[in-house]
């Protein structure tokens, strides 16, 4: 049995960059939201910034479905 390690370590690293990249998605977004929520209570609007907040929440989505979408083979 050989072992293409040059693989295993591409794989190593994209999996561990997508955790990071879906981590700072979501925690970016639940924070904008929040801060939106904060701001509309104060009386102001938050329309743009609920808006963006919901863009990173819904890019964080479709990051993880992109993910399903790979590991499961009836798909391809």
């Amino acid at each position: 049995m050989r072992v293409d390690w040059a693989a295993l370590g591409m794989v190593a690293v994209v999996s561990i960059g997508m955790a990071v990249l879906f981590t700072i998605l979501l925690a970016a977004g639940i924070r904008v939201v929040s801060a939106a929520r904060v701001q509309r209570n104060r009386g102001g609007t938050g329309t743009a910034v609920l808006a963006s907040g919901y863009t990173l929440l819904g890019l964080a989505a479709l990051l993880a479905l992109f993910g399903i979408w790979l590991i499961v083979p009836q798909f391809h």
